[in-house]
């Protein structure tokens, strides 16, 4: 019995140092908190990239427009605060009547990346669309105080 004791104790002493051993010693390096960047980067990079072929397919008119959207829609499922995505969704949107849509779209955007320029149009537009004129004087003047000098200037003072 004492036998069984003393193997039992040494397979635990040795167990538990092979556990030990494996153990990681340090904190999370520069390394690896790069290592997480440079991935999170690349991950960014092909959503991206899913949007620009999707824009290039319905611009050329290859396949269905439908799968070119539904593959923009599979990028905000991954992120829901994908830039490039939900911009080009509210573009569509406007462009072809679902002005609803596109203001949703647009002040998400504005919401993720407030220095972009052309949401500013498109969500006015849209406003205006709708019937909602104060709402869309209201983007109006936003974008006036923040671009004094922005490109779109001119459309706004001529709304």
């Amino acid at each position: 019995m004492a036998q069984k004791n003393l193997l039992i104790s040494l397979a635990v002493v040795l167990v538990a140092s092979a556990l030990l051993y494996l153990a990681p010693r340090y904190p999370a390096t520069e390394k690896t908190t790069s290592d997480a960047q440079n991935q999170a980067s690349k991950e960014k990079d092909s959503l991206d990239a899913i949007v620009d072929q999707a824009l290039v397919n319905l611009q050329k008119g290859e396949g269905s427009p439908m799968e070119s959207i539904m593959a923009i829609r599979k990028v905000l499922e991954t992120d829901p605060n994908h830039l490039k995505a939900n911009f080009t969704l509210g573009a569509l949107s406007f462009s072809t009547g679902q002005y609803d849509r596109a203001i949703e779209r647009m002040n998400k955007v504005l919401e993720i990346a407030p220095d972009t320029e052309e949401a500013y149009k498109i969500l006015a537009d849209a406003l205006q669309k709708v019937g909602k004129s104060d709402s869309a004087e209201t983007v109006k003047k936003s974008y006036l105080a923040k671009f004094p000098e922005g490109q779109f200037v001119q459309d706004f003072k001529n709304f």
